[in-house]
Formats: structure tokens, sequence, C-alpha cells
């Protein structure tokens, strides 16, 4: 679990299985607060104004934005290596890479959950980012609970 922080990170996590993202295999990982993860290092800063595309920095964003997990919410993560949720995690890259006989040896789930933005105490988002592995082919799965609207946010900036 991640520790209750504006715009803090986890310590680094050790991964059970090889993630492999843009040519580069990964075996630790850090899971952000404010709505992402990095693998090079913890980031905890503001969320941007724009995405960085051409940072040196490999990041993976489902829902970038100023989290306050101190109001409200848990950031949590786990690692499977076995059971039931490796098998649907094996269906559902199946299911749409058919032509690939997948079979997934290694699952990463972190979970945004009821997380308050930082400036609207009241709001509450839930999400998480799924990383799939099988030592060789790697996936990244998004799943979006209730998310709060952020138009009140662009109107007070």
């Amino acid at each position: 679990m991640s520790p209750p922080q504006q715009n803090g990170s986890s310590l680094l996590i050790f991964l059970e299985g090889t993630f492999k993202y843009f040519g580069l295999a990964y075996s630790q990982i850090y899971l952000n607060n404010d709505g992402y993860l990095t693998f090079d290092g913890s980031t905890p800063q503001e969320p941007p104004s724009s995405f960085p595309a051409h940072s040196n920095t490999d990041v993976l964003a489902p829902l970038w934005a100023n989290l306050d997990n101190r109001v409200r919410g848990t950031i949590s993560y786990q690692q499977v290596t076995n059971g039931s949720i490796l098998h649907l995690a094996t269906r559902d890259i199946n299911e749409y890479f058919p032509h690939l006989n997948f079979s997934a040896s290694w699952v990463f789930i972190a979970s945004w959950e009821k997380v308050a933005y930082s400036s609207q105490p009241e709001s509450e988002a839930s999400f998480q980012v799924i990383l799939v592995s099988d030592g060789d082919l790697s996936f990244v799965l998004m799943n979006y609970g209730d998310i709060a609207s952020t138009n009140a946010l662009i109107s007070n900036a």
C-alpha cells in the first residue's frame, strides 16, 4: 500500500516477473500516488500540464491527476503468479490477440480506490492498471470505475 501523502510514491517494488516495455526489461516499479507508474525511479511531483512525451522516463499513466490519498482513498498493489487472476488475464489477452496463444506467468495490479482530487476533497476516482506478462510478451490493461468530473478543477485554475 502506498502511504497517505500528496504527490507521494511507494518505495521501490521488486517485480516477481519481468515486464518488457518499449524494448527494455524491467524488474522493478514505483507506484506514484498521482495516478501513474514509473520504472526508473519515483517521481512524486505535481501532475504535468502536458504529457511528458519527450521525457526519458517510461511512464504508465492511467489517470495522471493531482490526487491526494491523505483526504480519502487507498492506493495499493498486488502481484500474482498463479490462480484465477492469472487465468483471467490469460483469457483476456487471448480474446483480443487469439493468434498469440498467450499464457500469462505474472500479473501486477495497481489500484487507486476512491482517491480524492487534491483541490476537491469531496471527489473520488477509482481505477486500475494491470501489467500482464509471460516473460517475453507484455500487456497493459486499464480498468476505470467511478471517476469524478474535473470540470471544477479547470474552472478553479
